[in-house]
């Protein structure tokens, strides 16, 4: 199965809590013979819009969408409680996505595909910016299974690799990822579920 790390961070991969989290649960999903790809929306040339851009951001939208795309994790460091700039760009470009299924097609193109966050920082905020990431995703119809979300509050690459509880959910997400990921696939979830939302 294949899955897509969209990483928000502001700072270059070498210096980035997020990016040495991504690494780890990206190494998690290989160790299970899995593919995992790392997009840094910050080496990305895109446009801040609700619409569908030509631009470097369009082939990853593309490639989430995909029928062989089992799963999507979106990662961010907390800025001033909130997520970061990159994360709220990939928020709305997705919108034109939800904007499109609703607008006749009824076809949610995201449903049958789980649904990951990973939040790095040591202060207040993971719990909103979770919930507000779980509720977009939720819109999008991709399924968040338990334990899925990551809030990790240790810095500094040596001492993300060594937290004992960082490590303890990038294995919880990973497995529980890949196993509803598998259930959903036999279930025919994208098949059988009702595409409409609240359109009748």
């Amino acid at each position: 199965m294949k899955f897509i790390i969209i990483n928000g961070t502001l700072k270059p991969s070498s210096e980035s809590n997020t990016s040495v989290i991504c690494e780890m649960v990206k190494v998690g999903f290989e160790k299970f013979g899995h593919e995992c790809e790392i997009v840094n929306m910050a080496e990305l040339n895109y446009k801040n819009s609700t619409e569908d851009e030509n631009d470097d951001l369009r082939p990853v939208i593309q490639r989430m969408v995909q029928p062989d795309m089992a799963g999507i994790i979106v990662a961010t460091p907390i800025w001033w409680g909130m997520f970061s700039s990159h994360t709220q760009a990939l928020i709305e470009r997705l919108d034109y996505i939800d904007t499109w299924s609703l607008d006749d097609n009824h076809f949610k193109p995201m449903m049958g595909k789980v649904f990951g966050s990973i939040v790095s920082g040591g202060v207040d905020g993971w719990q909103h910016i979770t919930g507000t990431l779980y509720s977009f995703a939720s819109n999008l119809s991709l399924t968040t299974p338990p334990l899925c979300n990551i809030e990790s509050e240790a810095q500094g690459r040596n001492a993300i690799l060594k937290d004992s509880e960082t490590i303890g959910m990038v294995k919880s997400l990973v497995n529980n990822m890949i196993v509803w990921a598998e259930a959903m696939q036999k279930g025919e979830t994208a098949k059988k579920g009702r595409h409409k939302g609240n359109v009748e």
